[in-house]
């Protein structure tokens, strides 16, 4: 069954797979109904296609001339790479989990773009962005390898003329060795440093008492706070699961006078009087670079990931700090919602519980 569109004379159908194909409809002199298939989505034809194609045959049909031929002229719409995104998911059947880095660290940067003029420097700008929004060098390797997997399986697939633009550049180093974490001196002196904006002062208190990802304190809502358990519902958009975070009194005390204001479904890190809106990370990382960069990073080079202080930065500093008090390690992994315990070991070093006591009183 052929859908209207709110075109004029332009209708689709639906195929098994969920294509849709494009028609369009005119009545010539004798006025007697004609059909013409324009071409399928996933083949680059839109509904602007079929209305421009429509309009020239009527207009061409006006000077004695029929032209239901001329889809054979194939005038391709532009394909996104959002289009290439969305039929490699569907062919592979893709994990919610690629899905959603899709989402985070791509769409917004190259999705609307022509296939045709991406290039190797916007993979480049992409990578650069997701870097300075201090993330891993980890997650930028998986951003770029999704990029060139789908693009690859289009040129293998489906023939797509195209040159990968993904080849040539250089995976980052993945370093766990050593992860910078803040000092309760310098905890100290960030919370002194932005105290004045309430905002970016409760990103932070969630941050350092939850461990949470970026993505994860932005998806924090109301209905996620249980204030007389004192435990929050914090969601792992990487592995699309929530787990359960913990909150300190002081804490408690200021949602419990800021959430009067919020609905149950209201975000905690939103704008005064869009609270049903969620913040991208641009809209924290901006406010709050600038004091980092200040504070701790004068005079490390923007490449250094392993020294410089960035939002990501929190999460080592809950762990890190929770090793320090003696936390066992496998309490540590739950708290940071790891897949495996391989992720958590890097804080083991941290802890007092070192094995020195321990030998000292061998035997005794």
């Amino acid at each position: 069954m052929r859908i209207k569109t709110s075109k004029t004379g332009v209708y689709y159908t639906v195929a098994k797979d969920g294509d849709k194909i494009f028609y369009f409809s005119y009545k010539d002199q004798e006025n007697k109904k004609h059909w013409v298939k324009v071409g399928s989505y996933k083949d680059g034809f839109r509904i602007a296609n079929a209305v421009e194609l429509r309009n020239e045959q009527i207009a061409k049909m006006k000077h004695g001339k029929d032209i239901r031929a001329v889809t054979q002229k194939k005038k391709k719409a532009i394909v996104t790479f959002s289009d290439l995104a969305q039929k490699y998911f569907l062919d592979k059947n893709s994990t919610k989990n690629r899905m959603s880095r899709y989402n985070i660290h791509i769409k917004d940067m190259i999705g609307n773009k022509d296939i045709n003029k991406i290039e190797r420097r916007d993979i480049e700008k992409l990578l650069d962005e997701i870097e300075a929004k201090g993330l891993s060098n980890q997650t930028i390797n998986a951003t770029k390898e999704l990029i060139s997997t789908i693009f690859n399986h289009h040129i293998k697939n489906y023939q797509l003329k195209i040159i990968n633009p993904c080849i040539g550049i250089s995976k980052r180093k993945v370093d766990n060795a050593r992860e910078r974490y803040l000092t309760l001196e310098e905890i100290e002196q960030l919370k002194e440093t932005i105290r004045d904006d309430f905002l970016i002062s409760l990103f932070v208190d969630l941050a350092l008492q939850t461990g949470g990802r970026f993505e994860t304190i932005l998806t924090i809502q109301k209905k996620d706070v249980n204030l007389q358990q004192k435990t929050v519902t914090l969601k792992n958009h990487k592995a699309d699961k929530t787990y359960t975070g913990f909150l300190q009194d002081e804490l408690l005390e200021t949602l419990r006078e800021y959430m009067k204001q919020l609905n149950i479904n209201d975000y905690l890190i939103s704008f005064e009087g869009k609270h049903s809106e969620k913040l991208t990370q641009r809209n924290i990382q901006h406010r709050i670079k600038p004091a980092l960069d200040k504070l701790f990073n004068q005079g490390l080079d923007t490449k250094d990931a392993k020294n410089r202080v960035v939002i990501h930065t929190f999460r080592h500093t809950f762990a890190s700090h929770l090793a320090i008090k003696g936390v066992p390690i496998f309490t540590i992994k739950e708290l940071m919602n790891h897949a495996k315990i391989d992720q958590t070991l890097r804080y083991a070093k941290l802890s007092p519980q070192n094995g020195k006591d321990a030998v000292q009183g061998l035997y005794k």
